[in-house]
C-alpha cells in the first residue's frame, strides 16, 4: 500500500466527498445560465431530459431515474404541470399510478436545454483526455448506482484485477 492509502490523516484535497461536492457545484454553476434562459433548474431538466428519454414514466420511476427524493419531485412535477412542461394521466398499468409526460412546451424546453448542457459538460471535461472522460463518467456512473455493466466488461475487469494482483505480488 501506498503512504497516501494507509495514512488516516483527512484533506479536503484527497476527499472524494469533498471533490465530488466542489465538482457538483462547477456543473451547476457552468449549466445555470444556459437553463435559466430556458426557465428550467437542473432538477427540472433532469425530469424533462428522462421524460424525454421514455415519456409515459411514472413518478416512481422518475424518482429512480433522477435521484431526485419523492416528495420534492412530486412537488416538482405539480409545479412542471401547472407550467405546461408536463402531463399527468392515470397509468394505463396502475389505476392508482400518475403517468407523466411531456408538453410540446416541455419538449421544447427539452430541446433548448439539451445543446447548452451539454456544451457545459463539455467545458467542464475540456481539459481531460477522451480516455479520462470516459473513466470519469464511468466512476460517476458506479458511485451513482447507475452503471449497467456490458457484456464484455466484466470480462475485461477480471483481467485487469488479475494482472493487477500479479503486479502486487
Amino acid at each position: 500500500m501506498s503512504k497516501q492509502e494507509t495514512s488516516t490523516e483527512f484533506t479536503l484535497a484527497r476527499s472524494v466527498t469533498h471533490l465530488l461536492h466542489r465538482a457538483q457545484q462547477a456543473a451547476v454553476n457552468e449549466s445555470a445560465v444556459g437553463l435559466a434562459d430556458q426557465g428550467l433548474t437542473i432538477r427540472q431538466f433532469a425530469v424533462l431530459a428522462a421524460l424525454n428519454d421514455s415519456d409515459g414514466q411514472s413518478q416512481s420511476s422518475l424518482v429512480d431515474v433522477t435521484g431526485i427524493d419523492r416528495s420534492t419531485l412530486a412537488d416538482m412535477v405539480s409545479r412542471m404541470e401547472k407550467t405546461g412542461l408536463v402531463k399527468r394521466v392515470k397509468s394505463v398499468e396502475d389505476a392508482r399510478a400518475k403517468a407523466v409526460s411531456l408538453t410540446s412546451a416541455g419538449r421544447k424546453a427539452f430541446e433548448g436545454a439539451a445543446p447548452e448542457v451539454m456544451e457545459a459538460d463539455a467545458i467542464l471535461t475540456e481539459e481531460l483526455r477522451k480516455s479520462r472522460r470516459e473513466s470519469l463518467l464511468l466512476s460517476l456512473s458506479i458511485i451513482s448506482g447507475d452503471y449497467e455493466e456490458e457484456e464484455d466488461e466484466p470480462r475485461k475487469s477480471k483481467k485487469k484485477k488479475k494482472k493487477k494482483k500479479k503486479k502486487k505480488k
